[in-house]
This record gives structure tokens, sequence and C-alpha cells, in this order.
């Protein structure tokens, strides 16, 4: 879904569609082992995860960017996406294989 929204110009779309994905990645792998945050929020398992483990330097970069924010440079301004180099979706795929391995098999 993330890659059809960006497909029809909806970047903002597929930034949430690889965020959900994300989270429910992290949620899945937490359960794993019996951690459950009771919360059907997405963004919520993905700021535990990053905030209450240690990870390996190209995890903690990808945490940090699911959860950085559209930035506005005046109150007036328009707001934009402040990573430019930073292919969300791609990131999201990383995580979701790395924790939970490849789900095609």
């Amino acid at each position: 879904m993330a890659r059809e929204a960006r497909k029809h110009g909806n970047e903002g779309l597929a930034r949430v569609c690889a965020r959900r994905a994300s989270g429910w990645a992290i949620q899945q792998y937490l359960l794993n082992d019996n951690v459950d945050l009771e919360t059907p929020s997405a963004f919520e398992y993905i700021k535990h995860f990053r905030e209450n483990a240690k990870h390996e330097p190209k995890m903690q970069a990808v945490l940090d960017h699911l959860v950085q924010r559209k930035v506005k440079d005046s109150l007036d301004g328009d707001s934009y996406w402040p990573l430019k180099d930073v292919d969300l979706i791609d990131e999201a795929e990383w995580l979701v294989h790395e924790l939970l391995g490849d789900l095609k098999e």
C-alpha cells in the first residue's frame, strides 16, 4: 500500500503506511518475547522499541527516521519532510525483514 500511495504522488500516506508496517512488525517481535504494550498504536510500538533497547547503528537510524516528523521553518511556511535521502518504505521493509525474517516463505 505504501508503494501504491507513492505511485499516486501521496508521500504522506506512503510514510504513514511504512510506519504502520514497522510498528506492527515491532509489535509481533515484542509479542514473541511476551511484551504487550496493550495499545493499538503502531507508532507507540516504534517509540517503545526505539527507547527501550540497545540497537545496532543501522536499526537505530531506521527507528530514528520512523519517528521523524515533518518540520516547518516558519509559522506560515509549508511543512516538509527533512530527510531527503531517506526512503522510509525501503527502511520499513528492511526492518520487517530484520525482525521477522522473510515472510514470503
